[in-house]
């Protein structure tokens, strides 16, 4: 089950096979690969996000270009994702669109106009939301395993890992940013984890849990503990050495170096659940949904 649209052209010709090429070429995460029929696709793909969708151009017979001009350009989002895969893909239909000067058919809501990613954005959830519904009750049927993770945690892991790379190649510091990882546990419940490896400064993004790595004092000598953390546990032992980073609307707490030292007390205080990751499974963003679908999940 997939989210389609279909690009039309009301002012002028469409954009030609070279401009298209070119414009796709030209953006960060695209692939462009000739297809047959003299078609051409252009994969999306974000590899710190894992989120991905497509465009492509397939040539249209004469009796086909009815209405405003169809272009021959589709848009293809999947569902039974995650809603930030419509949050990261939408502004790149809307950009597109702006640039081409092309309007956008939405089949799922029987609309034509100017593509707004935040319209397209509720349209893709609705129906997301609507696919969830019917893929629960397949998933009965057939035995399936479907995985949820609440909206709210997984829209803090995306916006985290959509600027990550960003954080890194700007700091001058020696200051450690962590990605975070979706787990699930042998339970099957999802989770948000980050690593913190002996106290060291690094940054501290939302998630649920921080899996730390200390040394523990003990009467003779010191032992090598590890072991996972409420991530508000840790964050509440350590507010007053941690620092706000600023980029854009994102405020981030880090541990600096000049700090580093100061939190080797309080590291001694936190509570370690002692856990085999071995046991874990590390989720790719499209293998779970945050859809709280009524009777399935909580609300």
């Amino acid at each position: 089950m997939s989210f389609d649209l279909y690009f039309c052209c009301e002012n002028g010709s469409a954009p030609s096979v070279p401009e298209l090429k070119e414009y796709f070429s030209a953006r960060p995460f695209f692939q462009v690969s000739d297809v047959a029929t003299d078609g051409v696709q252009f994969w999306y793909q974000n590899e710190s996000t894992g989120v991905y969708c497509e465009f492509s151009y397939s040539p249209l017979d004469a009796n086909e270009l009815e209405g405003c001009g169809s272009s021959g350009l589709t848009f293809n989002l999947n569902f039974i994702r995650p809603s930030f895969f419509a949050y990261e893909t939408m502004p790149l239909v809307e950009s597109f669109c702006q640039h081409f000067d092309l309007v956008v058919e939405d089949p799922q809501e029987e609309t034509m106009q100017p593509a707004e990613a935040k319209r397209l954005i509720t349209s893709w959830r609705a129906h997301n939301a609507w696919a969830m519904g019917t893929m629960t009750e397949v998933a009965k049927e057939e035995d399936m395993e479907l995985h949820y993770l609440p909206e709210q945690r997984a829209t803090e892991w995306w916006s985290y890992m959509s600027i990550r790379q960003q954080i890194e190649d700007a700091l001058t510091e020696d200051i450690y940013v962590p990605s975070l990882m979706i787990l699930m546990n042998p339970a099957k419940q999802l989770f948000t984890m980050l690593l913190w490896p002996d106290g060291i400064a690094q940054f501290f993004p939302p998630c649920d849990y921080v899996y730390m790595e200390r040394e523990k004092k003990r009467v003779f000598g010191k032992k090598k503990e590890t072991g996972l953390v409420p991530y508000q546990s840790v964050i509440d032992a350590l507010e007053s050495f941690l620092v706000i980073y600023k980029l854009g609307d994102h405020q981030i707490k880090y541990l600096s170096p000049e700090k580093q030292s100061s939190v080797t007390a309080p590291i001694q205080t936190l509570d370690l659940e002692s856990v085999d990751l071995k046991r874990y499974t590390q989720m790719a963003s499209d293998s779970f949904h945050d859809v709280a679908v009524p009777g399935e999940v909580p609300q």
